[in-house]
């Protein structure tokens, strides 16, 4: 039961039946929507993914400056309220306890283990390696310079056919002396040339845009929104408190109800995309483990079939489940330190193995690169998004990451500030915010520095490049290692994958318990933690069917717009609070 000495904001829950200690409303309503998605995309799969695909595009292109300009509020208002001496040294947790209640739940190690793996941790074993090598060929600055490079050949009259590489015929076109390699006062080797040094400044310019300071305020805003409210105000541990300062009462009916039913299925749908992404990978690293063919599509290499994506899926919603029903201070807990010490793991052998000097030589450049275009690159947007300009670019990879860490922002909020009683918002925002951010970056920095340093110093011979995406990572291990240690770290990467994908999974299912039951943190019915893994693994199964990763990718897209509302109201709310305060 949520805090009965809590007048403010009463939220009705059961007292007895099978949601006893459940608001009914919430917690039915919630998993109704989520079964009414299963139901359309099983029994409609091609109607559904077009649907969802078309919305999804919909969304890119009417959403840019919206998606920028949020992301860019929250980021403002994690650092204000850090920054601002008052509101930072203010404990997330009940004013003037007894000093044996004030100290934090979990060690400092265990907080960060936990929220860095329920975060982000997935995203970067899929990413790290494939996400850097494709912006090696395409990214806004490639794109500006390609434009460049056209405009010069068109302007020396040589023709460019519809299909034609600008760059190759450009080089063509020096090496028989028909073009100088300098025009005008254009320094055209200070372009950004795909698969060449030139573009690797470019390369993690965005990439620490996508998985820094950005990503990790949209999940701070909310972990500090529902901890100040929960344990400084006493308020019940639900989306809906965040906005009592903004609406009352009126949040204990529907328009509370509404708010946590919005916050419920973006948990859903964003864990749905994270774990699809994962086990994409996950389905790679066995295919390279064991080389059995049913993995991959029929003529392919690491494109997973659909069988193989939907056995991963059993596997890990198996053992989630599980984990699940074991707690947080259990389960949960012990796998997180686990797979952050096999991340360590996995970082220590790049190190090792690696190309450490670049890495260190893209860190070190990169981050200055990163905070002096931060500002540029949070709230500009491209006026057009024609086909290979640098607006379609970010409409298909900046806003699509908008999307998903806000749509994933309840679930990580959620966790956060579960587990982040008794911090100070100070601590929170270095906690939560910039030390993830850091090891974000020192993660892609030495994955993704390697690869590329592999590819362009000729010793992978074009073999990473040939890999999809998900699969770059196992294919790096190949090149650096011979077979049989390569077989190895892929099934220590495995394994580390696969913690990543319970903690994350077993993760969202308590946090949906939670604001279905208002905030109740005590372990729910065991009845209910398998409903909602079920639940789970029937989405992702049922999207998996009807259009593969991209009508999850879709799905999870249009679950963030309602509750990236939500969010900045929740931002406006915060600051209006913490302005009324007398200290």
């Amino acid at each position: 039961m949520p805090n009965q000495d809590n007048r403010a904001l009463e939220i009705k829950v059961d007292q007895d039946g099978f949601y006893r200690g459940f608001n009914k409303f919430v917690a039915l309503s919630s998993k109704l929507v989520i079964a009414a998605i299963v139901i359309w995309a099983a029994t409609n799969p091609e109607g559904a993914g077009k649907i969802l695909n078309d919305m999804k595009n919909w969304s890119f292109e009417n959403l840019n400056y919206y998606y920028n300009w949020a992301v860019g509020f929250f980021i403002l208002v994690c650092l204000l309220v850090a920054a601002y001496p008052k509101w930072g040294r203010l404990k997330l947790g009940q004013e003037g306890g007894k000093p044996e209640d004030c100290t934090p739940e979990f060690s400092n190690f265990s907080w960060f283990s936990m929220m860095f793996g329920a975060g982000i941790g997935i995203g970067m074993l899929g990413f790290a390696t494939g996400e850097p090598i494709t912006y090696m060929d395409d990214n806004p600055a490639i794109r500006a310079s390609t434009q460049e490079i056209t405009s010069i050949l068109t302007q020396a009259g040589i023709p460019l056919a519809e299909s034609a590489n600008a760059w190759e015929v450009y080089r063509e076109q020096v090496a028989i002396g028909k073009l100088p390699e300098f025009t005008g006062s254009e320094n055209i080797k200070s372009l950004a040339e795909p698969r060449t040094l030139s573009t690797v400044a470019t390369v993690f310019r965005y990439e620490f845009l996508h998985w820094g300071i950005s990503a990790w305020c949209c999940y701070a805003l909310v972990g500090i929104c529902l901890a100040f409210f929960a344990y400084r105000k006493s308020l019940p541990l639900t989306v809906r408190s965040t906005l009592m300062p903004l609406f009352g009462q009126r949040l204990s009916g529907r328009l509370g109800d509404t708010v946590d039913i919005t916050a419920v299925v973006a948990t859903i749908l964003g864990i749905s995309q994270t774990i699809g992404l994962g086990l994409s990978t996950f389905a790679a690293g066995v295919f390279n483990i064991t080389g059995w063919q049913w993995l991959v599509v029929e003529g392919a290499t690491t494109e997973p079939t659909l069988a193989a994506l939907l056995l991963a899926l059993a596997i890990v919603m198996l053992c989630s489940t599980l984990s699940a029903l074991s707690g947080v201070g259990k389960g949960i807990k012990w796998l997180s330190n686990l797979n952050m010490v096999l991340s360590f793991g996995l970082l220590t052998f790049f190190l090792l193995f690696g190309s450490t000097l670049f890495f260190l030589s893209i860190l070190g450049k990169g981050l200055i690169d990163y905070l002096l275009h931060l500002p540029v690159l949070t709230f500009y947007v491209f006026p057009t998004q024609e086909p290979g300009s640098p607006g379609e670019w970010q409409a298909w990879w900046s806003i699509f990451y908008w999307a998903w860490w806000i749509a994933f922002a309840p679930f990580v909020g959620m966790f956060l500030a579960r587990i982040s009683k008794n911090r100070s918002i100070r601590e929170f925002v270095v906690g939560a915010v910039l030390a993830p951010s850091f090891m974000c970056f020192i993660w892609f920095s030495l994955l993704g520095g390697t690869a590329i340093d592999l590819e362009l110093s000729g010793v992978a011979q074009g073999s990473i490049y040939a890999k999809t995406l998900t699969a770059q990572l196992f294919e790096v291990v190949n090149v650096i290692l011979n077979s049989w240690l390569a077989t190895v770290m892929s099934i220590l990467i495995v394994i580390l994958l696969l913690t990543y994908l319970v903690t994350s999974a077993d993760s969202a299912a308590l946090v949906a318990n939670i604001i279905s039951a208002g905030g109740e943190t005590e372990q729910a019915p065991k009845t209910q933690i398998i409903i909602w893994s079920f639940l789970i693994t029937a989405v992702v199964g049922a999207l998996l069917v009807a259009g593969g990763l991209n009508s999850i990718q879709a799905a999870m897209i249009i679950g963030a717009i309602p509750f990236s509302f939500i969010m900045i109201l929740m931002g406006i709310s915060l600051i209006k609070d913490l302005w009324s305060l007398k200290h």
